[in-house]
């Protein structure tokens, strides 16, 4: 039994309203377990409760369970259709229902969801609870642990998923915000994993754990760019492949930190696009943040180890923000 606020007052609602407007029987705007609100909902915001759906009067088949409470998703009578899980009368189906078939709607209009042979809005419950934006007679954003199948079927997605399109594990299209999706390049769904867990192959993009591009890549921190490959491979010069050897004039293979990368020999620097290795030159006196730089003037190396050569090539500092990636200590502008 819920309360509602009677001048000040928490004064409780009639027995079986979960939520309600008033102390009224027909001011009820959620019912308990086992109890379903009338069909006048749509029309006031808040109806009596009623008692759940049972195969005999006037539905067929009791073919979903919200909250704890059945609701019919085919009616008896061809020219009855569910809304919002109770059988109402053809009367109400052009608002609701574009097109029914054997007592079950098979398409809704734009103010209703089509849900398992019904219509629901997501201004009522149990449409509310399930639906967070609807359009097109469909639900296109679901609440909570719940999903919702191209044909209308609702699923009841892995605990862990805030959204799916299927149960199970691998199925989730929205996380929890103190987890990541992971999912495979391209794909739409994946698995709630935590962020410390995107590692091996994968790397953090906003809320997603996304796979390296580079084949043999074992961490990146962007989809080109590798940090560190498996096994005895190295990092390319320009980050962006793994080498069984390192070739190039210049170009010698080395373990910093244990990491295996190709770089330059002592004396020489990778160019700012990392295709080659170049001699450096001491920079302009209005670059500080920089300790070498090319012919033309740009940052090939920051005076801090910790630093990265900023986007626009004169200048170093941590991080590359936020629309930027870091590849071998300079920051390019993400695609």
């Amino acid at each position: 039994m819920g309360l509602y606020n009677s001048s000040g007052t928490c004064t409780p609602c009639t027995d079986s309203c979960a939520v309600c407007k008033d102390g009224k029987s027909t001011g009820c705007q959620q019912c308990s377990p086992g109890k379903v609100l009338e069909p006048s909902v749509v029309a006031n915001g808040n109806a009596k409760c009623v008692d759940e759906c049972a195969v005999g009067d006037d539905c067929a088949e009791c073919g979903i369970t919200i909250d704890g409470s059945r609701y019919c998703t085919r009616c008896k009578d061809s020219n009855m259709y569910p809304l919002n899980g109770v059988c109402i009368p053809n009367t109400q189906k052009d608002a609701y229902c574009t097109n029914k078939a054997n007592g079950a709607c098979t398409t809704c209009s734009g103010a209703a969801f089509l849900m398992n042979g019904g219509c629901y809005t997501t201004e009522h419950y149990p449409g509310s609870t399930i639906c967070d934006k609807q359009a097109g007679g469909k639900c296109e954003k679901t609440k909570k642990e719940y999903g919702i199948s191209d044909d209308g079927k609702l699923l009841e997605c892995d605990p862990t998923c805030l959204g799916c399109t299927a149960p199970g594990p691998g199925r989730c299209t929205r996380c929890p915000s103190d987890k990541l999706l992971k999912r495979a390049s391209g794909a739409a769904t994946g698995s709630c994993i935590d962020p410390n867990a995107c590692v091996d192959g994968y790397y953090a993009d906003g809320d997603a754990c996304l796979p390296c591009a580079t084949p043999g890549c074992k961490t990146c921190g962007h989809a080109s760019f590798c940090t560190e490959c498996a096994g005895e491979l190295f990092v390319s010069l320009d980050g962006q492949s793994c080498l069984g050897e390192c070739t190039g004039d210049k170009v010698v293979g080395e373990v910093p930190g244990g990491v295996r990368r190709c770089w330059c020999e002592r004396g020489f620097l990778p160019a700012l696009d990392r295709s080659e290795c170049v001699l450096p030159t001491e920079c302009p006196p209005d670059m500080p943040s920089c300790a070498a730089c090319d012919t033309s003037g740009r940052c090939l190396l920051c005076a801090a180890s910790n630093h990265n050569i900023q986007t626009d090539q004169r200048t170093c500092a941590e991080g590359c923000g936020a629309r930027a990636s870091s590849n071998q200590g300079v920051c390019h502008k993400n695609s």
